[in-house]
């Protein structure tokens, strides 16, 4: 399993468009955070100035376009080995197909951390830069930072396990970032609405539960993370890969 691990971050290191992807999205996300910072200097009525602190705060606003680049990167990754057979190469060498998703899975969570990083780095730096960063550096500081981080890492969770469902049950890269992202959104369009469009109190609660909508506890929101994976991994170990 370790080898595999291994072979799996080896592959990642060495893929260009991952490489590619983050760069991009560095530059976006860079040019994205000066734009709000022209704003907040030319038309301050209508565009708040945030302090570096206050951006790790609302951090939230950023997870759109980072919702897209992780279903991009999850597409290009996992779906780029359906497209190339190299699963199937994988099996007819001996490996267990449990052990190839899994592998699979915790490379692709460890490609996902420098992504995570690109929108808390930015816009702290660059709001920092220009308004301060609004506390003191002491534990205080160091809390808030940690809070973000992790608030980060469970979204990066939940788009990852999203994402991986819909890439082995559809296996195309460019069908598995379709319905990856529409469903997202539709789930977001359904949490401001579900109390209009389902009146029943359970089937509601379980919709949402399925969604992984944010507004859930801890627990039961890391209870549909992993129900998604397993269910990738059921679908997985069933599935053709010729």
């Amino acid at each position: 399993m370790k080898d595999l691990i291994k072979a799996e971050w080896f592959k990642l290191k060495k893929m260009a468009a991952y490489k590619a992807l983050f760069i991009t999205y560095l530059v976006v996300e860079t040019a994205t955070q000066m734009n709000n910072i022209s704003n907040s200097v030319v038309y301050p009525q209508y565009n708040p100035t945030y302090t570096g602190a206050e951006w790790l705060g609302k951090l939230q606003q950023a997870l759109f376009l980072y919702s897209i680049v992780v279903f991009l990167f999850v597409a290009l990754y996992v779906n780029g080995d359906f497209v190339k057979r190299t699963f199937y190469s994988g099996l007819l060498c001996g490996v267990p197909r449990k052990k190839a998703f899994l592998a699979k899975m915790v490379s692709a969570l460890a490609g996902v951390v420098p992504l995570m990083l690109v929108p808390v780095l930015t816009g702290t730096v660059l709001w920092s830069i220009h308004a301060g960063f609004g506390m003191d550096f002491g534990v205080e500081a160091v809390c808030l930072v940690a809070k973000a981080l992790g608030i980060q890492f469970l979204a990066s969770l939940m788009l990852v396990s999203h994402a991986a469902f819909f890439a082995v049950l559809i296996k195309s890269r460019i069908g598995a970032f379709v319905w990856s992202f529409g469903t997202l959104y539709m789930s977001g369009v359904l949490q401001g609405n579900i109390g209009n469009i389902i009146q029943i109190p359970v089937l509601r609660e379980i919709l949402l539960f399925l969604l992984s909508v944010s507004y859930l506890n801890l627990g039961t929101f890391l209870a549909a993370v992993v129900l998604k994976f397993l269910a990738a991994g059921y679908i997985f170990e069933r599935c053709d890969l010729k």
